[in-house]
């Protein structure tokens, strides 16, 4: 056995424990979450239990509260009151950066053995958290990043156009390596994504990435040294080159059984509700559309859904509903991305007449799509109603994906960023000059361990504050 560490902030970390089974007990006892040998398989699942499991949990511990879903009422002076602390960043920049380094490990792997599959799978993955750490911090490493081997130890800081345009660069390279002829063959049952065994498997990672790109091209949109506009156009006007999800079926929600080594990201499901309300926004919300996730997002108090205002200057009297238990509860399913976020982006894009599609058929479509995820059984007259039927404007489509992007990192956080909308309620117990931070500051360790670079990217954004814009975001 043998394990190789290197430095995660430095050049990024590869962690991970090498070692050959000896026995049938031995194999049979095989923990997918870790690494056993050194082939591109070997390092698949435990990327996707490890990130699928943190970005839940970063959900769970800061998008839930921050975005006026829950009320965490222990403390009111947190996360839901919109105060930020400088250090809420840290842990989402070493987890990704410890895992897109056995990422890009396993890319290295595929390469030496030619398997485009592993390759291209890699790209995806990369893509996914590159986007989620650009979209956290702004300017982020990439290029030197995760290459402690080739003793690059002080990574430069990619500025942020850059790291999408590389991003999209290689999603577009991962939708070209993907070849449906042949499987993931060092996972010879499945990967624990889309249990690919065929091309089937292959199919829908191909879906992933060209979804995901689709994605990043929503915040481009923003951005003028950019013509998202023609690539969004060139993927939805060439379905059979660049495949999309179609369905639940298709989309990045990795199950878990709950059984070790796949177990639920919460270790105690009584930490989920504990201290902890369900707002108003969200009770009445839902309560108005008649809407079957009702039940599903939020357990009763005395019979009856009782929301609290988030961000409250004084306590409400009486009891408020909890989040319902079950959702923290495995077998549960953890998503990376949704066919109902795929669906809420058409829908945006229609809206404001980027593509040829029906807005309103891609907005019911992405509603259905999130009720039928949660296990909801779509009513035949849910559209009937006026406070949820499609009125044509971008607010009545985010309103909707504020609940789609549930349990899904920060993408709630995000999407406030990029458009203002929906229109959460701000609390009376939140200073007037309190506003939702736009990203989280550099991890402190970065000004003892690569000062130059961290005064370099700091420059460039014009500060480390929470306050400073990022490039797509024009809230």
């Amino acid at each position: 056995m043998r394990k190789r560490i290197k430095n995660i902030l430095l050049g990024c970390s590869f962690i991970g424990i090498m070692f050959q089974s000896c026995t049938p007990f031995s194999e049979l006892n095989t923990d997918p979450t870790r690494l056993d040998k050194a082939n591109p398989g070997a390092f698949l699942d435990p990327i996707l239990y490890n990130i699928s499991s943190f970005s839940w949990k970063r959900f769970n511990n800061y998008t839930f509260e921050l975005m006026g879903s829950i009320i965490s009422y222990r403390n009111t002076n947190d996360i839901g009151w919109w105060y930020v602390s400088e250090s809420a960043g840290d842990g989402t920049w070493s987890t990704y950066y410890q895992w897109l380094t056995n990422t890009r490990t396993m890319e290295k792997e595929a390469q030496a053995l030619n398997e485009v599959n592993y390759q291209a799978v890699s790209k995806v993955l990369q893509g996914y958290m590159f986007d989620i750490l650009a979209s956290s911090f702004g300017d982020i490493p990439m290029t030197e990043a995760c290459r402690g081997s080739e003793q690059i130890f002080y990574p430069s800081f990619d500025k942020q156009i850059d790291v999408y345009k590389n991003i999209l660069h290689e999603l577009d390279s991962a939708n070209n390596l993907f070849d449906l002829s042949q499987s993931l063959r060092y996972n010879s049952s499945g990967d624990l994504l889309y249990k690919t065994v065929d091309e089937e498997g292959i199919l829908k990672w191909k879906k992933f990435g060209n979804s995901l790109r689709l994605r990043v091209l929503l915040k481009m949109l923003n951005v003028p040294e950019y013509d998202a506009r023609t690539e969004i156009q060139k993927i939805i006007n060439d379905p059979e080159t660049y495949p999309l999800f179609e369905s639940n079926t298709d989309a990045a929600l990795l199950e878990i059984s709950g059984v070790y080594p796949l177990e639920a990201p919460l270790n105690r499901a009584n930490d989920f509700t504990s201290y902890r309300a369900v707002s108003e926004f969200v009770v009445n919300t839902l309560k108005s559309w008649n809407d079957p996730r009702l039940p599903l997002f939020v357990s009763k108090q005395g019979g009856e859904y009782v929301g609290w205002p988030a961000g409250f200057a004084v306590q409400p009297a009486g009891k408020a509903s909890g989040p319902n238990k079950a959702l923290a509860i495995a077998p549960m399913k953890l998503p990376l991305m949704s066919y109902a976020e795929l669906e809420l982006i058409k829908a945006e894009l229609a809206q404001k007449g980027i593509v040829a599609l029906d807005a309103r058929e891609a907005y019911e479509k992405g509603v259905q799509a999130s009720i039928e995820q949660w296990g909801g059984e779509m009513p035949e007259d849910y559209f009937m109603n006026l406070d949820v039927a499609y009125d044509g404007t971008l607010e009545r489509i985010m309103l909707q994906k504020y609940f789609a992007l549930y349990f899904c990192d920060y993408q709630q956080w995000f999407e406030y960023n990029r458009t203002g909308l929906p229109r959460i309620p701000k609390g009376d117990g939140i200073p007037e000059s309190q506003d939702i931070p736009r990203r989280f500051k550099y991890p402190s360790i970065l000004q003892r361990t690569n000062m130059d670079n961290y005064q370099e990217a700091k420059t460039s954004m014009g500060g480390d504050d929470l306050t400073i814009k990022l490039i797509w975001q024009q809230r």
